[in-house]
């Protein structure tokens, strides 16, 4: 007889969503409906389906795609999404290579700003699944955390990147990582800003350049300053030129963070897709199955030509 594991918290929001969205028990009941006829997805609650329906704008077929990527990539990608031990040596490791942390206030459109800086260190030799990992850990935390937001705006603040941390990418985790955040993240990603650019930056562009869709470079904007030009300083750090406290103050929040989310992580591994259910072979995502690869959809394979023209055509604020 199958053993059916029953997670002892509440997932995705660990708190729970305050307010559940206002008239769409519909839209609620047609998903429910849609994953009881797939037998490779997890039983997930209503607030789970939510969040995936908030995040798609409540269109159905682009969040019955986005369940299946989700469930299908964290299920075939353990590099990444296994073993989710917040105190594990490596994930300890993690930590201590970046400042993680939101911005104290959200930009007047309503939207919660995110911010990752690498610390600068000597030793650049850091393995980069495990980089992943960490990030989507500690994203996984602040969507539980937010409950269903009007969008997010990612900062990346480069200044203290090498290309010893370049040479430590490795195309499988990245192709997965890219096709996870363009493909199945639950979230309404507005902007992200690359800040502080340095002359590798080029280099970093062309090798991703494969990987990211249209959509995707539309949100991208590149600045040589540590502030996004037209966002408020009163929302930065003090140690980048703003008003709010160093972002070393910010970053202690992610040590309360594992502490809440220990246990949620590696419960969340309990929600991934079961290949061997699977009602239908012969598709796209059987190429997972044993594999830490991502395979590209048919949308992907039309990544180039003019996608990537307009990449190299992003300016630098």
């Amino acid at each position: 007889m199958e053993r059916k594991i029953v997670p002892k918290l509440r997932h995705p929001f660990l708190n729970g969503l305050k307010e559940l969205p206002e008239g769409r028990t519909k839209d609620l009941k047609e998903i429910r409906s849609w994953m009881e006829t797939q037998p490779h997805l997890p039983h997930i609650s209503d607030e789970y389906i939510y969040l995936f329906l908030h995040s798609c704008f409540y269109d159905q077929e682009k969040t019955r795609q986005t369940i299946e990527n989700y469930f299908t990539i964290r299920a075939n990608t353990p590099s990444l999404f296994a073993d989710r031990n917040v105190y594990s040596d490596s994930m300890e490791f993690v930590t201590k290579l970046a400042c993680s942390f939101k911005l104290p206030t959200k930009t007047p459109e309503g939207y919660t700003v995110v911010m990752y800086i690498p610390r600068e260190r000597e030793n650049c030799e850091y393995v980069f699944s495990d980089a992943i990992k960490g990030f989507c850990i500690y994203n996984d935390s602040i969507i539980s955390e937010d409950g269903l937001v009007e969008g997010y705006v990612v900062i990346l603040d480069i200044k203290n990147m090498k290309l010893g941390h370049l040479v430590r990418i490795t195309l499988p985790a990245l192709r997965a990582f890219m096709t996870y955040i363009q493909e199945a993240h639950p979230v309404r990603l507005k902007a992200i800003h690359v800040t502080n650019t340095n002359a590798f930056i080029k280099q970093f562009m062309r090798l991703i350049a494969p990987m990211i869709r249209s959509e995707l470079i539309g949100l991208l904007r590149f600045h040589r300053g540590s502030i996004p030009e037209g966002m408020a300083l009163e929302m930065f750090p003090k140690d980048l030129g703003g008003e709010a406290p160093t972002t070393e103050e910010l970053s202690l929040e992610v040590v309360k963070l594992k502490e809440k989310y220990h246990e949620w992580m590696i419960e969340t591994e309990y929600f991934v897709a079961d290949e061997s259910k699977r009602a239908r072979k012969g598709t796209w995502w059987s190429l997972f199955s044993g594999s830490n690869e991502i395979v590209p959809n048919s949308d992907d394979r039309q990544i180039g030509g003019k996608d990537q023209n307009a990449l190299r055509e992003l300016e630098v604020d």
